[in-house]
């Protein structure tokens, strides 16, 4: 059997990636972290008759991750697995704005969520890890924004070139392991979510460049979460994991 952990699992990406986790034909265990449950989620999984477990958890409280992931591998994950991933899904876009206008909660709380979080998850699961000689993966769901940066937007390009960077790091580390985890870095494109929404209803005055966001809109070159989600598995999942660590071209759809 192999485990799915996935964290925002209540909309868009996160619920796409269970949904289509649900629909396949064999038989996984999928493991929900997230601040609300998906009543949907655990419906669909009873109905196809498969492993699900939700853990509620606020990844702002950092000091409640790992308590979690020690429940998560005590109570749902065996030792005689296929396979055990983690996708690291979560992730806020603002503060939009010169950073000046942006208040010390506003940044603290986008590097806790799109950097910190993920780096403890990354830590506790390979800690649980260490030892299993399964396939072991990580996938870290990024952004073009970390490497092609535009004013206003720097509490999350920063984030987000900082989760590159962290991947890049622990790609080393795991080069010279026994059993190593293999983790990649990626940038799914411009995708139809809540975080578009947000950019878009920016004011120009404080992100002068939303009309580009805007314009991605209405010539309605957004990718929808479904699509992608089948992508990024089609990626975890592949034989070339690993071989490159930071994926930039997941579509073809980037901001220029």
């Amino acid at each position: 059997m192999k485990y799915y952990i996935i964290t925002r699992t209540s909309n868009e990406i996160g619920e796409a990636l269970v949904k289509e986790l649900l629909a396949r034909k064999e038989q996984n265990h999928i493991i929900s972290i997230s601040r609300r449950e998906n009543v949907i989620l655990s419906e669909l999984a009873k109905t196809h008759n498969k492993n699900f477990s939700f853990y509620k958890l606020d990844l702002r409280k950092t000091e409640l991750i790992k308590g979690t992931i020690q429940s998560i591998f005590n109570n749902d994950v065996h030792n005689n697995n296929e396979g055990i991933y983690l996708i690291n899904n979560v992730g806020v876009i603002g503060p939009l704005g010169p950073i000046e206008k942006n208040t010390d909660t506003e940044i603290m709380d986008n590097m806790i969520i799109n950097l910190i979080s993920p780096m403890i998850l990354t830590s506790h699961f390979i800690k649980h890890t260490n030892y299993l000689e399964s396939d072991k993966r990580i996938l870290n769901i990024s952004s073009g924004l970390a490497k092609y940066l535009l004013p206003s937007q720097s509490a999350y390009s920063t984030s987000k070139c900082g989760l590159d960077s962290f991947t890049k790091s622990i790609a080393l580390e795991q080069k010279e392991k026994k059993f190593p985890v293999r983790i990649v870095s990626v940038y799914p494109g411009v995708i139809g979510t809540k975080l578009q929404e947000e950019i878009r209803a920016a004011n120009k005055e404080d992100f002068p460049l939303v009309h580009l966001f805007q314009g991605v809109y209405g010539n309605r070159h957004l990718q929808t979460s479904e699509d992608t989600a089948k992508k990024l598995l089609e990626l975890l999942l592949s034989d070339t994991f690993g071989h490159q660590t930071v994926i930039e071209e997941l579509t073809s759809i980037l901001i220029p």
